[in-house]
């Protein structure tokens, strides 16, 4: 068994008998009050024996879990003997109404007429192992709507929402249909929710789940038309790399992680996001129609096509008109844009951890949802011949934008916001310049969640035209490098554990033989207990040994110059590397010196002066000191994670900014970073967090650049 994509827990498999080693992370706060009356029980019994002791509602999935195993060995555990044992297990478990019900939807007559494939989908569908976490309590369940962290036993995320259309109570919903009835039975070795719905989500793939819509007929044609239908029907998970051997856990030997233990993914998922506009809004901006028949089959394809023809390639251009399936046709290039590499859930597109004035809460593991004092955002870059970005930000529930319900926490897709972006203020929204489209986190009766995606209904019609492209390109764009790294999102990896890369897991990085490439995240630091860092939302990629590696870039939106920067977090144990920069990964050219991450800011070479309060001038002064040498301060927008919420790292002389190069850049290319260690030496690291692109309009235009 593995939890997630890793294995995460001594686990001993022989004769059946699993014995769990569980650790609990100290925590530098106590989780917040939950009110007792929540609770529906409280036991020392484990899982199993709470199955056993309530027949009446949990004798069916008992059965199931006597009948399925863990693995795929002879002597494998079942699960109810997983259960029995110790861990941190969150149970969503179908009553015995819930089983028959299914059993009825699949025409069969009892549970021994399932097949195995079919018990194993039930049975593993409903468990999320939480590993050395806490199981989720119903106060961590993401609302209004959102999903689990952490996937069940099928490697499926599970979304969760809530069902208000009772007046006198609200319940949850897991996965669109299983209502949550009875919450928070807390036994010996996690929690149980009871549901009233077995959870068994789709195998059908992303193109399959998008035409099984009623309302998303015209994009679903449209994919099949293009034949990105067959790219989304692909397999989800790599099985070259399944067929290797591998150690589960790496212990570090190098630098500041020597000792440092790493989980190494056993499994390599793949899969996509998509951003769909339902009917109803190719009917509304663009006029379109469908006419249907007795059987509700469309009938009038040709005079929409006529349509989407017109309108794309009035954004695209011309060529290729006659042929859908060309990347250089317009109606392909608009499917190719609402697309992304990368399973990505509602509530993984961003992450809350350390922007300016936020407070996680009393868990790091599970930052709090309820209260983000400024936006958060992303960028993901799409798919086709010609990539393109997609800025997906999270607004705030202080934004002043009167149009929006700020306390929703909205979600839109290349949002231009306007902020209080002083060197003395708090970097409010005060409105958008352009509001961006609207994505909603589910569609309605219709299930989302593919096996190899999701995909999520958009408000108004996507394109990558020119008026996006400029206003993209017209400001500073931030990038994490998690978001550069789709197969991250696929396996749910970000900001979820410590882990370690084999070469060829990432397909925009290749790295040499002597390359280790590991990730960190604060939120599962066992050693700082997540306090300390500095990373731009709390995570970081450090490269150990000898390490050569060459990493593609995202797209930039529009033809222009631009500074490349990235984020630097300098200390003695670090290493130096030759920076290469260029358009063919195999002529690349150095960018200048080598970069010596040992250097610590404040001396001759990197010139860092702590603000001086209210002081302007003077900082301002400052700052155009630190530019000459190629250096800037860190942002303000990033703070120190340990829950000071106003506690900027542009006060940290170890937290900088490295102006990498300045060039004429070309939106349709690909551009590519090589770094090569410059130490004949395997004890070094170095460090890769975010990186920026900003045109000229920003660091050298008419209003000086904000410090955020």
């Amino acid at each position: 068994m593995r939890r997630s994509i890793f294995t995460r827990m001594s686990r001993c498999l022989n004769g059946g008998v699993i014995i769990f080693f569980s650790l609990l992370l100290a925590l530098g706060g106590c989780k917040e009050e939950i009110d007792e009356s929540n609770f529906a029980m409280k036991t020392e019994e484990t899982m199993t024996d709470y199955l056993v002791n309530n027949p009446d509602r949990f004798s069916a999935i008992k059965t199931i879990f006597d009948r399925v195993k863990l693995g795929s060995l002879a002597d494998a555990s079942t699960l109810t003997s997983v259960l029995a044992a110790r861990g941190n297990y969150t149970l969503f478990a179908p009553n015995n109404e819930a089983i028959t019900n299914y059993l009825k939807e699949l025409g069969v007559g009892s549970i021994d007429e399932l097949t195995y494939e079919q018990a194993e989908l039930i049975a593993k569908s409903c468990i999320i192992d939480n590993g050395e976490s806490s199981p989720y309590e119903e106060s961590d369940f993401p609302a209004p709507s959102g999903s689990f962290a952490e996937p069940n036993l099928n490697d499926r995320i599970l979304s969760c929402s809530q069902d208000t259309t009772d007046a006198t109570q609200t319940f949850y919903v897991i996965n669109g249909n299983a209502r949550v009835l009875n919450t928070n039975i807390e036994v010996s070795n996690g929690m149980i929710h009871e549901v009233g719905s077995v959870i068994a989500p789709s195998t059908d793939n992303l193109y399959e789940m998008i035409a099984a819509a009623d309302n998303m007929k015209v994009f679903a044609h449209l994919l099949e038309a293009t034949t990105w239908s067959d790219s989304l029907a692909v397999d989800y998970v790599d099985k070259d790399y399944e067929s290797e051997e591998r150690e589960a856990i790496y212990t570090a030997q190098f630098g500041t992680q020597k000792g440092q233990p790493y989980d190494i993914p056993l499994h390599r998922y793949t899969g996509f996001t998509a951003f769909t506009e339902p009917d109803e809004i190719f009917a509304k901006e663009w006029g379109i129609t469908l006419s249907k028949d007795a059987e509700g089959n469309v009938t009038n394809w040709d005079e929409v096509m006529k349509v989407i023809r017109q309108k794309c390639q009035a954004a695209y251009g011309t060529d290729f008109a006659d042929d859908l399936s060309h990347p250089d046709n317009a109606v392909n290039r608009f499917v190719a844009y609402h697309m992304l590499h990368g399973r990505i859930a509602y509530d993984r597109f961003v992450v809350h951890y350390n922007e300016y004035g936020y407070d996680f809460g009393g868990d790091r593991t599970r930052p709090q949802s309820l209260s983000y004092p400024i936006n958060v955002w992303d960028y993901f870059t799409t798919l086709g011949k010609y990539q393109g970005l997609i800025k997906v930000t999270q607004v705030s529930d202080r934004s002043l934008d009167p149009t929006i319900n700020a306390l929703d926490h909205p979600i839109f897709l290349n949002r231009k916001s306007i902020y209080k972006n002083g060197r003395n203020e708090d970097y409010q929204e005060l409105g958008a310049e352009v509001r961006g489209l609207l994505v909603s986190p589910l569609n309605g009766n219709f299930d989302n969640n593919a096996l190899n995606g999701f995909y999520f209904p958009i408000d108004g019609i996507l394109l990558y035209d020119d008026a996006t492209r400029t206003h993209l390109a017209s400001e500073r764009i931030r990038l994490d490098l998690t978001t550069m790294l789709p197969e991250m999102l696929s396996n749910s990896m970000r900001f979820n554990n410590m882990a370690m890369f084999p070469d060829g897991f990432f397909k925009n990085l290749t790295q040499s033989e002597g390359t280790i490439t590991t990730y960190l995240c604060c939120s599962h630091d066992k050693y700082s207990g997540g306090s300390g860092w500095r990373d731009y939302e709390g995570d970081e990629f450090l490269f150990l040994g000898m390490f050569d590696f060459t990493l593609r870039l995202p797209p930039f939106p529009k033809d222009g110059t631009y500074e490349l920067r990235m984020g630097l977090s300098n200390n003695p144990r670090r290493g130096m590397a030759q920076i290469y920069f260029g358009d063919d990964p195999n002529r690349l050219k150095p960018t200048g010196l080598p970069v010596d991450m040992r250097v610590s800011a404040g001396g001759i070479e990197i010139p860092w002066v702590a603000d001086v309060v209210n002081d302007d001038a003077t900082n301002a002064e400052n700052d155009k000191n630190m530019r000459n040498q190629g250096y800037m301060k860190a942002p303000k927008y990033i703070c120190w994670t340990n829950r000071q919420p106003e506690n900027t790292i542009r006060n940290s002389s170890g937290a900088i900014r490295l102006i990498v190069t300045t060039n004429d850049m070309k939106a349709d290319k690909s551009y590519y970073l090589r770094f090569k260690s410059s130490l004949n030496t395997s004890d070094n690291e170095f460090f890769i967090d975010y990186f920026e692109y900003v045109p000229t309009t920003v660091y050298n235009g008419v209003e000086e650049e904000d410090i955020w």
